[in-house]
Parts: C-alpha cells; structure tokens; sequence
C-alpha cells in the first residue's frame, strides 16, 4: 500500500487557515486593551477616570490596601454594579489574577454593554505594589 502525500499547498493553505483558528474566549481577552501601571500612574487624579479593585477571595482579604482611588466592586455581582459608571469614562480594572484573568472578563462584558473606554490593568494589583505606587487604606 501506498500512501500518497498531499500537495505542499494543501499543507501551506491549511496550515495557516488553523493558524488564524483562535477559540472565542481567547480571541476576546486579546481584544480587551491593557493599561500599564505607569499609564495609570500618570492618569490617576484625573475626574474622568474609574479605577475598580476586582480582587477576589484570598486575594481582596489578605491586604488592607487598594490602588489610590480604586472603588471596589465584587466579580460575581457584576450585574448589579456594571450599569452604574458612565460610559464617557475611562474605565481601568485591576485584580490580582495571572494575566489579568478576572479583570480582562470583566472589561470584556463592560465591553460588550457598551463601554468603549475599558482596561484591564498590566500587571495589576501584583506589578502595582512592585512599583510602589500610590495606595490608600480600604
């Protein structure tokens, strides 16, 4: 028996079609924009900005402190706080989740009510306290 090996195009056309073949979740927290921590740093004063602490568990329990300004809003109750920000303002979300996991999901679903000027936080609370920025008693 022999086997017959396909065309190198056939290989080529679709080994870049699954190259492009991202899953939904994954597609979507690469589409939430980040905001460095001296970006914020450098923005932080301003009125038309809102910081939210979205740490949860452990993580929320365990420090006495909060990014200078930050509101906290709990993940979980995301639908009885989402609606209550304007949404001209510039929204950045900080938790201390690896790679941003529990604000880019959260940015994601601001993003997708209609708030077009969300971030999730680089780094976030963890990178925030390496750099000794500005916090503030909770």
């Amino acid at each position: 028996m022999r086997i017959r090996k396909a065309p190198l195009f056939v290989f080529l056309f679709f080994g870049v079609a699954m190259l492009g073949a991202v899953p939904n979740g994954i597609q979507a927290a690469r589409d939430v924009p980040r905001m460095s921590i001296d970006e914020l740093k450098s923005v932080l004063e301003s009125k038309d900005l809102v910081v939210i602490d979205a740490r949860s568990g452990k993580d929320w329990a365990s420090s006495d402190l909060k990014i200078k300004t930050a509101v906290r809003e709990e993940p979980k109750e995301f639908q009885s706080w989402a609606g209550k920000y304007p949404k001209d303002k510039k929204i950045v979300i900080y938790c201390a989740c690896p790679n941003e996991g529990t604000s880019v999901s959260l940015a994601q679903r601001l993003m997708e009510s209609g708030y077009d000027k969300v971030y999730a936080l680089k780094g976030g609370w963890n990178e925030w306290q390496r750099a000794k920025y500005p916090v503030e008693s909770k």
